[in-house]
Order: structure tokens, then C-alpha cells, then sequence
């Protein structure tokens, strides 16, 4: 027979399991479908004391009790609301003395069976018409807060849709601080450089001593003969060193420093061969970074930046040679590399006319300690 639904909880229903010993095995039935509460599924006596109990939250619940015979015979079987203590739905039996097991177990399994049977049938039909009223303002009741459980569901979805925003936004935030504090940091240690016609290669023309670039008359030559690179008068081999190169709209340039032992063999051989070890350097061509002497560490995306600052880190452990965007503070390329003597900056203008120039660093006074 078909169970009855109130407020989303069926009502218990009391089956006879079996017997065992003396006794008879009962087990009551329930499911609950929502409810605002926990609830305990229990078996009570006729004085209301708990005989067991199990508690519900959403779903298929069962509970079974063992029923002596002397014992009190009258037991319901109650669904309770565990923080409230009201009983929500009951059913109750009563099994005379006689249905327990005596001389012949199978008649009074008999009897017990149709007793039950009797039972179950007129407290369904009781409660088909008690109910019957109850059950428009049930299904009323069970849209509306359908209804509004959709429309949580929906502000729900759109206070997390706003979080998440929120929080991407102050991730973002976080990143562009930390980049942008990475950043000052290291041109806190800017240095000024001058380039030396001496290493310097014969095809790039020098203005003002901190600019360079290939002779107009030899621009556009796919090949050039060594080297087409201008070195710096200054070498480090200790601290923080930090410069700005303007590159402008450049289609072709590479910055980086070199060792004090491949600057010299440059000079001997006035630059008419290419660089091969010793140097670490970023160059910008085709529209992507391309990083020689060492693995890149932390890579961005591939956007052309107007003025570069170059960050070389000598002390420590962590050597490398970083390379940032200054205009918009935040780092384009990390490469790690172990500086063992004196290293020179070093700039190649590419093939076209336009100049590449080492620019100088105003630091404010906030930023000297950083």
C-alpha cells in the first residue's frame, strides 16, 4: 500500500521482520524528502520512554527492535525533530501476549500477520482521510518552497559569480602589486652606463655615448659579418646592478650582459665573430622572447614593451639576469645563470635604422633602501 507523504516525511511504517526466540523481530520504515531539522527515527514505549532510535537526514531510514513477550506490548514507532523535540509523524501497535510464540510458532506468526495486516490497512485508511485535506495545502506549500528554494539557488549562483570576481580582482591586484614592488626593487640598484667604441662593431654608429644603432647604409643586409653588438664601459662583479634600455618599436634587438673574458676575445678579433658562450641575453624578434645562456625561469605573455630594465643579480645563490617591462612594472623573463668574473652589459640595435639607447634612472628617495 502506497506510503503517505506530509511535509516532505513519510509516515513510519511498523513490519513484522521475523521471530526470534521468544520474541518478535519488528522494524519501522520511514523516508524523508526535506526538512529543516535533523530527526530521529525511534521506537517508544506506551510510557513515551526511547526504546532505540536512529537519527534521519535525507532519505531511507529503518529501524529495528526486538519485542518480548511480558514486555510492554503497546510500542509506536515516531519520527521526532532532534533539536525541537516535537513528534512529527507516529504510528503505534499494540500485540496482545497471545501472538507471541508458544506451542506453534507459525500460528501465531499467522495471527500476528493478519493483525498487522488489519492494522496497517485501517491506519492507512484513517490516515487517507485525516490527510486528504492536508494534502492541496501540502502541495501548495511543497511549490512554494520549491520556489524559493530556485530563487536562493539563483542569488546563491549570483553571490558566487560576484565572489569570484571579487576574488580574481584582488588576486590580480596582489599580482600586479607584487610585481610592481619586484620591480621598484630592482631599480632601486640602477646604475648609468656609456657604450665603448672600442667593442663596439663597425657597422653600429654611437650618439651621445649611451646610444646605437646599425649605419643607415648597411640596414636591411641579412648577413652581417661578427658580432653586431655594442659593449658597455662598465663591468660588475659584485651586488645589484640595474639599467633602462629605450627599444622603442624595434622589430629586432637583444640586451644581456657578457663575460670580461669573451668581452676581450671580442676585442682581439674586432668583433667579426659571432658570440658564442660566456654571455646570458633576451632577444625580441618575430614577435616573441628568445632567451640564450640559460633556461628561462618565469615567462609572461609575448607583448612588445617600449622600454626594457635589465636587473643583474651577482651575490647570492639565486644569479640571474631578469628583464622587466617598465612601463607597466611587471616582469617579462627570469634566467638563472652562475657569474663567476666581471660581466659587461651589452646591446644589439638590430637591422634596422632606429636607435637603441641605455637611458638613465631617476630613483626616488623612498626606493635607495629597497
Amino acid at each position: 500500500m502506497e506510503a503517505l507523504y506530509l511535509n516532505g516525511i513519510r509516515s513510519p511504517l511498523i513490519m513484522l521482520q521475523q521471530y526470534e526466540g521468544s520474541g518478535i523481530r519488528l522494524i519501522c520504515k520511514s523516508k524523508v524528502e526535506e526538512s529543516p531539522e535533523i530527526l530521529l527515527l525511534s521506537w517508544m514505549d506506551s510510557k513515551g520512554q526511547e526504546l532505540a532510535s536512529v537519527p534521519i537526514i535525507l532519505g531511507n531510514a529503518s529501524l529495528d527492535f526486538l519485542l518480548e513477550p511480558g514486555y510492554d506490548n503497546a510500542i509506536s514507532c515516531r519520527i521526532i525533530g532532534k533539536s525541537s523535540g516535537h513528534v512529527l509523524e507516529s504510528t503505534s501497535l499494540v500485540i496482545e501476549d497471545t501472538f507471541f510464540p508458544a506451542i506453534s510458532g507459525y500460528m501465531v506468526a499467522f495471527f500476528l500477520i493478519a493483525v498487522l495486516g488489519i492494522l496497517l490497512i485501517i491506519g492507512t485508511v484513517f490516515k487517507l482521510k485525516r490527510d486528504k485535506l492536508k494534502i492541496a495545502q501540502a502541495v501548495n506549500e511543497k511549490n512554494a518552497l520549491q520556489d524559493e528554494i530556485l530563487s536562493l539557488q539563483n542569488s546563491r549562483e549570483s553571490e558566487k559569480k560576484l565572489f569570484e570576481k571579487d576574488l580574481k580582482e584582488a588576486q590580480d591586484k596582489f599580482a600586479k602589486d607584487t610585481a610592481e614592488l619586484d620591480f621598484r626593487r630592482a631599480s632601486s640598484n640602477a646604475v648609468n652606463l656609456t657604450l665603448d667604441p672600442k667593442c663596439t662593431h663597425a657597422k653600429l654608429n654611437i650618439k651621445d655615448k649611451n646610444k646605437v644603432r646599425l649605419n643607415p647604409s648597411d640596414s636591411g643586409l641579412k648577413d652581417l659579418k661578427g658580432t653586431p653588438i655594442a659593449v658597455a664601459n662598465e663591468g660588475f662583479d659584485e651586488d645589484k646592478k640595474y639599467w633602462e634600455v629605450e627599444v622603442g618599436q624595434k622589430p629586432d634587438w637583444e640586451l644581456g650582459v657578457l663575460s670580461e673574458k669573451a668581452r676581450k676575445k671580442l676585442e682581439q678579433e674586432k668583433l667579426e665573430k659571432q658570440l658564442e658562450d660566456d654571455y646570458v641575453s633576451m632577444r625580441w624578434f618575430q614577435g616573441q622572447y628568445h632567451c640564450s645562456g640559460g633556461n628561462s625561469l618565469i615567462s609572461s605573455e609575448n607583448k612588445e614593451c617600449k622600454v626594457v630594465g635589465v636587473y643583474l643579480i651577482m651575490d647570492g645563490e639565486e644569479q640571474m639576469l631578469s628583464f622587466f617591462d617598465v612601463e607597466q612594472m611587471n616582469l617579462i623573463r627570469s634566467i638563472p645563470a652562475k657569474f663567476s668574473e666581471k660581466m659587461f652589459p651589452f646591446f644589439n640595435p638590430g637591422k634596422d635604422e632606429g636607435y637603441l639607447g641605455v637611458r638613465p634612472v631617476n630613483i626616488p628617495p623612498c626606493l635607495e633602501s629597497l
